[in-house]
């Protein structure tokens, strides 16, 4: 059966959605509606962080009037900078509802006019399609009243052929099946331009977000744990969820509700918790999967804390947007969503988040442990369980990431570009055993602080879930059933990672198979590392020092390693400052094997 004829059956499968939809109202009727525009002006007179988002836009904007029209360049198999093309369209209409500067009215029309002449909007590669409507939607239900009936009738046909249509074709339109960000994405881009279209298409238009209704539940379902947790970490949410927020919103917005989109999801509400105990006290995130390092401020997140009434939820967040006002922001094009959620929101009273633990099953089960908000020298462990074979995901299934006294001592690489991979022939998103993508190193398992056995890659179809977990008084952490990823290998293997009164432990209990197995074990570091005997390792780093050290074995004799982490292929990002600590060992054939490896303070 072909993949066409699959997608096919599956959209006939989809829950049918049938809606008479009221009327969304004149022009403007996407977020921000006439008139609403004095409340932002008010609010950035009330709170800085109102104001720096402001300026961030106003400057950006008069920066754009110096600059030609975004040309239509390809870089690999996407439009080179085309998510600028939302954040042009998106800031330049704010600046001139905002502040009423012709300037910025003129200049948004004349680049919704060049992007409606581009020859497609690259539906090969269907994020592209979904972030120029979206922008072209707001731009032309934004300045309706500016434009001429030519250019509305330019930029409606643009709409109707570049994302209706195309959302029509199967060989595009896999995204309505997919279980992860794709699915919201290319649902929210299409669902804005359906709003801004639905007088000028009304039986195009309404299918649009039928299909949406009947598809979006996908990701809600399979994306997000019970708890919150969103299966491709900290940087998807950043984009999977925002553009989810700016499909609830913009359909609360046009028709008064999100007709019933969120009635059974209430999962999604909970993530912004999660992402909250995503940040680490060192500015880092816990950076697993296709992710950056830096804790980039969410500021969509403030949707999540108005509709959920947690102010808490914005307490790292506005700590950031302070610090480096709107200069480091995940998803940049989305700001003018800030001002307008912003609009009517307290900024004086952000209470300061409970400590603990917080944990999650789901597709990528998560223990995340902070002692403290306020101080980078807090301590910070997260543990990441989960199936390598998810979308985005790496070969980390067991991996851990740990900050103390204001230092990253057990570290994630993070991601590399795509296209730095692409460009050199890596066959990236095959994410079958024997991937290109799993021989990369930041992909691989060579550079996560995990083992590996004879050399081998762990499986990376099997689901790990937490057997345990701990929060308690001087002890938090969690225990994972990992023999069947080293099943080739190992008959056994049981990992514990805890806190133990500031001090990190790994227990690890094995069982070899067969044959003899060649352990190595490994954690990442940025700190110096070095040998002081065969059991112990000493990381220094700013000023503090701890040691990495052997305290019990039975079963084997461990002895300390340091691995460089000098890229092995010609397309792998080099990791400058950055090295492994650790221990090889041989667990003799269908011998036991049980150690236990501290991180302690050195005194």
């Amino acid at each position: 059966m072909t993949r066409r004829i699959i997608l096919a059956l599956c959209l006939a499968f989809l829950p049918l959605v049938l809606f008479a939809y009221p009327s969304p109202g004149a022009h403007p009727r996407l977020l921000l509606k006439a008139g609403e525009e004095t409340e932002i002006l008010q609010a950035i007179d009330r709170y800085d962080v109102m104001k720096d988002a402001d300026s961030v836009l106003v400057s950006y904007c008069d920066n754009l009037l110096t600059l030609p029209v975004h040309p239509r360049k390809m870089a690999g198999f996407r439009i080179a900078g085309m998510n600028e093309i939302l954040q042009r369209l998106f800031a330049l209409s704010y600046c001139y509802r905002v502040h009423g500067a012709e300037t910025y009215a003129d200049r948004a029309i004349e680049e919704m006019m060049n992007v409606a002449a581009y020859q497609d909007w690259n539906p090969r590669h269907y994020l592209d399609v979904a972030e120029i409507t979206m922008g072209m939607a707001i731009g032309y239900d934004w300045l309706y009243d500016r434009l001429s009936p030519g250019q509305r009738a330019a930029i409606e046909e643009a709409i109707r052929v570049n994302a209706f249509e195309s959302s029509k074709i199967d060989e595009y339109a896999w995204f309505y099946t997919a279980f992860q960000n794709w699915n919201q994405v290319c649902n929210a881009g299409l669902v804005y331009g359906a709003i801004a279209m639905l007088d000028v298409y009304p039986s195009e238009a309404p299918m649009i977000v039928n299909r949406c209704l009947s598809s979006n539940y996908l990701t809600l379902r399979e994306g997000y744990s019970p708890e919150g947790a969103y299966a491709e970490g900290y940087s998807y949410w950043g984009y999977g969820s925002a553009f989810q927020i700016m499909l609830i919103a913009g359909l609360e917005g046009a028709f008064g509700s999100d007709l019933g989109l969120m009635d059974n999801y209430p999962s999604f509400f909970r993530s912004g918790r999660f992402m909250q105990f995503m940040n680490r006290p060192t500015g880092l995130c816990f950076d697993y999967a296709d992710c950056g390092r830096n804790a980039s401020a969410q500021h969509m997140l403030l949707w999540l804390a108005k509709r959920t009434g947690d102010m808490s939820l914005m307490y790292t967040e506005m700590e950031k947007l302070r610090r480096n006002h709107f200069a480091q922001v995940d998803m940049q094009r989305l700001i003018p969503f800030f001002l307008i959620c912003g609009k009517d929101v307290d900024f004086s009273e952000i209470p300061e988040p409970g400590c603990g633990a917080y944990v999650a099953g789901g597709l990528t089960p998560v223990y995340l442990y902070r002692s403290g908000w306020n101080s980078p020298d807090d301590d910070y462990l997260g543990i990441k369980a989960g199936v390598a074979s998810s979308n985005h995901s790496h070969m980390d299934v067991g991996s851990f990431v740990f900050d103390s006294d204001g230092v990253t001592w057990a570290e994630d690489l993070g991601m590399q570009n795509y296209l730095s991979l692409e460009e050199k022939g890596v066959d990236l998103w095959n994410r079958w055993q024997w991937s290109d993508r799993y021989d990369v190193f930041r992909i691989g398992p060579f550079s996560h602080n995990i083992i590996t056995v004879n050399g081998h890659k762990p499986d990376v179809y099997q689901y790990i879930n937490f057997a345990s977990t701990w929060d308690e008084p001087g002890r938090n952490g969690a225990e994972m059933d990992l023999h069947m990823l080293y099943w080739e290998d190992l008959k056994r293997y049981v990992r514990s990672i805890s806190l133990e009164d500031g001090t990190l432990c790994i227990d690890e209990d094995m069982q070899a198979g067969d044959a003899d197995a060649e352990v190595c074990w490994s954690m990442c570091t940025t700190a110096e590392a070095e040998i002081v005997d065969g059991s112990t390792i000493r990381l220094s780093r700013d000023g503090h020092s701890r040691l990495l050290k052997l305290v019990s074995a039975e079963g084997v004799q461990p002895l300390a390693a340091t691995w460089s982490n000098n890229p092995p292929h010609d397309y792998d990002y080099p990791n400058p400052g950055s090295m492994r600590a650790g221990f090889r060992l041989t667990v003799p054939a269908v011998a036991s094997a049980k150690f236990r490896i501290e991180l302690q303070k050195e005194k």
